[in-house]
């Protein structure tokens, strides 16, 4: 990635510093359906918010009388508050605009580069993350729910509490709170508040470590036009039994997804199921056997 757009990104969202612009992340909206379509969301955020957020983070800019309301007094206030990067501030020179189309441009690169590649298993995963926890919140309540997104949130009783250096509350919002899963976030949960929008919490989805597990090559392409990509692998590597657990632990998909596979196989007659101990396992007929080509 260049170094300009790479240093202009850390520069917005710093490893060191606990707060980022929301103007990043705007909303999700149902109409947007490409990282394109996001981008111009974020190119075409109003100079007026665009200056509000930085003046919120950084150094040397004017302090806002409500920001210093959060924190208490200003002198807390101006200690939380970090220099300003100069490769932001290079960007910073040409006006609101600049940093928005900037930030925008950026932003699609790195994902072009970074993501892209792995959009397909990282939807898996933040697909699975939200079944489980639609799964929680029907078993054990919505306390149990929320108290599951990670550190740095809790459930006190009337609200949800995060921990921050500033007091500031967000009740305007009529349809609840939006929850985020994220693939590459670290650290405690984040949020992201712009009265009267409905407020974001964003958090590490669980199930992140499959995105490093071994890729799973499909070696026969005939076999995976036929039956799809997942059941071509899936199919590949039930030469011996094997239950759903172990192929999930050795493959990028949920144990979900890989059972779901797995009876469409069973279906059509192109594995067997039985059980051995404890464990139901699989393994491949001689129908399938013909088809991987053994």
């Amino acid at each position: 990635m260049p170094a300009g757009e790479l240093g202009l990104l850390e520069a917005l969202v710093p490893a060191d510093h606990n707060y980022a612009p929301d103007f990043l992340t705007p909303p999700p909206a149902r109409s947007v359906a490409t990282i394109a379509d996001q981008a111009g969301i974020i190119a075409r955020t109003s100079p007026d918010d665009i200056e509000r957020q930085l003046d919120i983070g950084l150094r040397g800019r004017p302090v806002r009388d409500d920001v210093v309301a959060l924190f208490g007094d200003e002198e807390t206030y101006r200690r939380w508050r970090r220099p300003a990067p100069e490769a932001l501030e290079r960007v910073m020179a040409d006006g609101p605009e600049a940093v928005a189309v900037a930030a925008a441009k950026a932003l699609q690169l790195f994902f072009e580069l970074a993501i892209e590649p792995d959009w397909g298993r990282t939807t898996v995963v933040l697909d699975d993350d939200i079944r489980r926890k639609s799964d929680l919140l029907a078993s054990r309540g919505a306390v149990a729910m929320l108290n599951d997104l990670g550190r740095g949130m809790v459930w006190d009783g009337s609200g949800l509490v995060l921990d921050r250096p500033y007091d500031v509350t967000v009740d305007w919002a009529d349809d609840g709170v939006l929850l985020i899963p994220a693939s590459t976030h670290v650290g405690p949960v984040q949020f992201t508040v712009k009265c009267p929008e409905q407020p974001a919490v964003v958090y590490r989805s669980n199930g992140i470590a499959r995105l490093w597990q071994r890729d799973s090559q499909v070696p026969n392409r005939a076999l995976a036009d036929l039956l799809g990509d997942t059941r071509a692998v899936l199919l590949t590597e039930l030469a011996e039994h094997q239950s759903t657990k172990e192929l999930s632990s050795q493959l990028p998909w949920s144990a979900p997804t890989v059972s779901y596979h797995l009876q469409v196989l069973l279906r059509a007659g192109l594995v067997e199921r039985s059980r051995r101990g404890n464990r139901v396992v699989y393994r491949r007929t001689a129908i399938g056997d013909s088809l991987v080509g053994t």
